[in-house]
């Protein structure tokens, strides 16, 4: 009777959610995802595997369903639903998703006497063993240090909040990779620092200079210091967000996320070479980073005003683990700089041919998204 359904079908078929937002998000998000899982290239297989966990672990996290009195409002989303996917390609003819979001407590709960919704979340995780290798003791540190004590109270108020961070000041990533799921936090360093009265960046230099010696010792960030110092100056970057692996101190990575209002080619090559404190890549590898980045902030001036620069956040991310800095890394967001999706993927086509790669990809990740549109 099964033989012609989907996953997703057949997942739909069998569940019954306890809550009506959950099976809200389930119908919904849970489609999405299984459209992408399915285009990328995912197994059979592996598309139950990730559907189920979605419907179990994620579709009831993601907080009460939107209606005429609760319209849903949340950061960092266009369409702000309370989960972003994204589609990594990994070859020609691979893609892996992860989506992002912010675990939120049951409607009519309150934070007060509660954890962060986010820690519980990945405490359900590891007390199920469900993710080989998940480790919070970072997660456990760097909450202490970026996330104030009765988050929403003292020197906050709701607008605050509403422009700059998630509800309770963390959110995870979810990379569905087919041999195993990892998860990633998130924290916004500017509540800690709106409260103590310094910048961003001195928040996130407090928190990683207190970790353990040795695994300080291991990451060698004060190069990396001295360059976020440098551009500070230099290109007026802010860090905007900070994320690590939940893994082991000695696996683990970390990433700062900083904006810039600068768009140049001598920005690009300031950013991924650390100020030259790195090679820069070969030519071929810089000519196509750059012909990315010039594909959608091309025409946009040298430097974006204020209005802009909320709005497009360009900038970059510096991924740091054992040994020091592992890569830097230029990012956009491309739907403030074209009309429609339909322009973002029109554009995409065209860097990718430009670069002469196979268009195997790009059909498979076209499909997916006009399907979910």
């Amino acid at each position: 009777m099964t033989a012609n359904l989907t996953p997703w079908e057949t997942i739909s078929s069998t569940l019954s959610f306890r809550s009506k937002d959950a099976q809200f998000w389930w119908d919904r998000t849970g489609r999405m995802f299984a459209k992408l899982i399915e285009s990328a290239g995912y197994t059979t297989e592996e598309q139950y595997r990730e559907l189920q966990f979605y419907a179990l672990f994620v579709a009831p996290q993601l907080g009460p369903a939107p209606d005429e009195s609760m319209p849903w409002d949340i950061l960092r989303t266009p369409d702000q639903t309370p989960i972003d996917f994204s589609w990594e390609w990994r070859s020609e003819t691979e893609g892996v998703l992860r989506y992002t979001f912010e675990p939120i407590v049951a409607a009519g709960q309150h934070l007060s006497g509660l954890r962060n919704p986010t820690q519980v979340w990945l405490q359900t995780l590891q007390s199920n063993s469900l993710f080989p290798g998940l480790d919070l003791e970072w997660y456990d540190h760097f909450v202490s240090m970026m996330v104030p004590p009765g988050l929403g109270h003292k020197n906050f108020d709701a607008s605050f909040y509403s422009r700059t961070t998630a509800e309770y000041g963390t959110a995870v990533a979810v990379d569905a990779n087919k041999d195993g799921k990892t998860v990633k936090a998130y924290f916004w360093p500017s509540l800690s620092a709106a409260e103590l009265g310094i910048s961003s960046l001195e928040c996130v230099k407090r928190a990683i200079r207190a970790l353990p010696a040795e695994q300080l010792q291991g990451l060698q960030v004060e190069s990396t210091f001295d360059f976020l110092d440098e551009a500070t100056e230099k290109w007026g970057v802010k860090v905007n967000l900070f994320s690590i692996d939940c893994l082991s101190p000695r696996d683990a990575r970390i990433k700062i996320y900083v904006s810039s209002p600068y768009t140049s080619q001598e920005f690009v090559v300031d950013a991924l070479s650390l100020g030259g404190r790195v090679p820069v890549a070969d030519d071929s590898a810089l000519a196509s980073v750059t012909a990315l980045w010039d594909t959608f902030l091309g025409e946009a001036p040298d430097k974006l005003s204020d209005e802009l620069l909320a709005k497009s956040t360009p900038g970059f991310y510096l991924t740091l683990g054992s040994g020091g800095v592992k890569s830097a890394k230029l990012y956009m967001s491309p739907q403030y700089w074209c009309t429609s999706d339909a322009e973002v993927l029109s554009k995409l086509r065209q860097y990718f041919a430009s670069q002469q790669q196979s268009d195997y990809m790009m059909n498979k990740y076209e499909s997916a998204v006009r399907q979910v549109l």
